[in-house]
């Protein structure tokens, strides 16, 4: 009966010692950067882009989906590189890099002081549900800041989507993806037309 009892023991041991939890996935939103000649910058200027503020649902790694109702939750294991603020200022200072419109582009981190300061409010981040189907929403409002005199010269409200190929986060990531290419073009076109009429 003893050596029962020990086998048994072993043995729960044994299965509980191989028994993993599932791995978590990890994603970014950053592509491999593109190394290409650059023209001089189109404006004179220098600019700082600040750090995203978000809300607090969106201040953590998790993958956040969103149904119609408004219920909306983490994948269980999926989670971002960074913060979703992080990852988005990120993208936007590497567009804005190969784009070369500024004489001098810094993060928010940097001590280089600038002539405008691009600020930004992040409302949604999510992988959004309707009844059949899924998309990568964005909603972030950006404001360009005069540095000397802290008087704003323009702000704009962006609000990006893109179709998901799939109902999972990994469907939900892939356009996320998209939406932030998608929100750093219409970001960089509406400050190329800004740069022209500040000249």
């Amino acid at each position: 009966m003893r050596a029962y009892i020990l086998y048994c023991i072993t043995a729960f041991m044994v299965l509980g010692c191989s028994s993993k939890a599932p791995s978590v996935n990890e994603y970014t939103l950053l592509s491999p950067p593109i190394f290409v000649k650059k023209n001089a910058p189109k404006s004179s200027k220098s600019l700082t882009v600040s750090s995203v503020k978000s809300l607090a649902s969106l201040s953590t790694k998790n993958i956040i989906y969103l149904y119609e109702n408004g219920e909306s939750a983490p994948y269980l294991y999926s989670r971002w590189s960074d913060t979703p603020s992080v990852l988005i200022q990120r993208a936007l200072l590497s567009s804005l890099n190969e784009e070369n419109l500024f004489a001098s582009l810094s993060p928010a981190t940097s001590s280089a002081q600038a002539d405008w300061v691009l600020e930004s409010d992040l409302n949604a981040f999510y992988h959004r549900f309707s009844k059949e189907a899924s998309e990568g929403y964005i909603d972030i409002t950006y404001r360009l800041i005069d540095a000397r005199t802290k008087r704003p010269l323009a702000s704009k409200r962006f609000m990006i989507s893109s179709p998901s190929s799939s109902m999972d986060a990994q469907g939900g990531v892939e356009a996320l993806k998209k939406s932030t290419l998608e929100l750093n073009r219409q970001v960089i076109q509406w400050l190329n037309t800004l740069i022209k009429e500040t000249k």
